[in-house]
């Protein structure tokens, strides 16, 4: 049975509605962890663009209004680290009185007693806090800053105790894939939500060293055998379409006004200091031709036996190969992968 809110995302994406937007802030970070899908954060800043020319917070403001005016219900700031932009609390209350859910994507380590208070007196509603282990030794070696783990894990207790809605955004690498089962277990303790990400993109800046830490098979195996068990698809028609959201119900802002398909597909589709976002939403042609794609445009996936098991993402397919509708063959991403395994591992569990 479907709920409510599915049945919502469902219209949307059939009638092509920008229900979730999700809005980078700045490209600034106070943490430099290694698989940073923006840019080499090993760097000052991201190559050939300048801090200069990140939004204005009146730019900021009027977004908000136009996208809220296309039908977004769901609003996500994101960064680099949001919570570092002096205005955000600004922003919240804009975007919440005017009616939209808003949910805050940080990495937690900024949230002091006053900051939560700030966000929860604007009107956000939840918060997402990104993990890298169960430990402050795996965490606060990924991000390469001494005591973030710590100050991360204070963040998410202050948050719940204020009333937000709390989720642990875990990415499982190799370093930290023998914590998966004390990740989820700390967020049991927290009494917050836990969502675990195995993929791991290229940069957006074109540098692919990221790619080196994902899981390799045996782990990925031992994962989705072990601790990550309850994640298996239930088989053939778990998956109901190869297209996901996408420049339907979904849609990204970059911190420089550029609208992508998602906050996770850097394909730039207009410019909202040349354009409103509702000429961008309707005519930009990058998102005509996405929401236009059938699934015979999708060679490698149509008629694979692995698709019901697939976690297939466009954003992270165009980030590894360039190719939105690709891979151009099965085998070509982890996602492939990815959903072998599920697909064995479901088989195997299978009365003879």
């Amino acid at each position: 049975m479907t709920t409510h809110d599915e049945r919502i995302q469902l219209r949307a994406f059939e009638g092509c509605i920008p229900l979730n937007v999700t809005l980078e802030l700045s490209m600034r970070c106070n943490l430099r962890c290694v698989h940073c899908y923006n840019f080499d954060r090993e760097l000052a800043y991201l190559p050939g663009r300048a801090r200069s020319e990140e939004l204005s917070d009146s730019e900021i403001h009027r977004i908000l209004d136009e996208v809220r005016a296309e039908g977004c219900l769901y609003f996500g700031f994101t960064g680099g680290e949001a919570l570092l932009h002096p205005s955000l609390a600004e922003f919240v209350r804009h975007a919440a009185e005017s009616g939209m859910a808003v949910r805050v994507k940080s990495n937690g380590t900024l949230l002091r007693a006053d900051t939560v208070r700030a966000l929860v007196e604007a009107g956000a509603a939840s918060i997402d806090l990104s993990l890298y282990g169960a430990t402050a030794a795996t965490h606060d070696a990924f991000v390469k800053v001494a005591g973030a783990w710590q100050r991360t894990v204070e963040g998410a207790q202050r948050a719940r105790d204020a009333g937000l809605a709390v989720r642990l955004n875990a990415i499982v690498v190799q370093s930290n894939a023998a914590e998966v089962q004390g990740m989820l277990e700390l967020a049991a303790e927290l009494g917050v939500s836990c969502n675990l990400d195995l993929q791991i993109t290229a940069r957006y800046d074109g540098s692919r060293s990221s790619l080196d830490l994902a899981v390799d098979r045996a782990t990925l195996e031992a994962l989705h055998r072990g601790p990550l068990h309850h994640l298996v698809p239930g088989g053939a028609g778990a998956r109901k379409s190869i297209q996901c959201a996408c420049a339907r119900s979904v849609c990204g802002v970059t911190c420089f006004g550029d609208v992508v398909p998602c906050i996770g597909a850097p394909m730039w589709s207009g410019s909202l200091r040349e354009q409103s976002f509702h000429e961008v939403w309707t005519r930009s042609p990058q998102l005509s031709w996405i929401r236009g794609l059938t699934e015979d445009d999708f060679a490698a996936c149509k008629d694979c036996a692995h698709l019901p098991y697939c976690r297939r993402s466009s954003g992270a397919i165009y980030s590894n190969s360039g190719v939105y509708n690709g891979p151009a063959k099965f085998g070509d991403d982890f996602v492939c992968m990815e959903a072998e395994v599920l697909h064995q591992i479901h088989d195997a569990r299978q009365p003879d």
